[in-house]
């Protein structure tokens, strides 16, 4: 339900194009980068889907993704755990950052997320969150 905080044992996916991963694939922190007219860093909750397995989430994120975008051959789609995100930036960042995920669907997208807590400028954050990547996929 649009607004509910997503659980910590809970995982997320992030849309990666090729400019923000290096040339072997590794997605950067500039994945995680939100622009200054955003409130929050879109993602897809991955239980949210029902689905059986991770590599059916990916197929229905890819699917969803698509619908919205073109994705790219280089493109990677990267997996987070919402606690491991919540609690390493945190722990590392030099404010003790509070971030938090919170469920925002979309017409055609009922898994779209947003993380809340992140600024334009927050290149370390970004940097975080890009070390805790848990899996990458193709985003095609």
């Amino acid at each position: 339900m649009k607004g509910d905080l997503i659980p910590d044992r809970d995982y997320i996916s992030r849309y990666c194009s090729a400019m923000q991963c290096t040339e072997e694939g590794q997605v950067t922190g500039a994945a995680f980068q939100i622009r200054p007219s955003d409130k929050y860093l879109s993602v897809n909750w991955l239980e949210f889907l029902c689905l059986g397995n991770r590599q059916e989430e990916i197929r229905e994120v890819r699917r969803i993704l698509s619908s919205k975008l073109t994705l790219g051959a280089k493109a990677k789609i990267a997996v987070l755990n919402v606690g491991n995100i919540l609690n390493y930036v945190r722990s590392q960042s030099p404010d003790s950052r509070n971030l938090s995920v919170f469920h925002e669907p979309e017409e055609n997208d009922p898994s779209h997320s947003g993380i809340y807590g992140l600024q334009s400028e927050d290149h370390l954050i970004a940097d975080l969150i890009a070390e805790i990547v848990q899996e990458t996929y193709p985003a095609r």
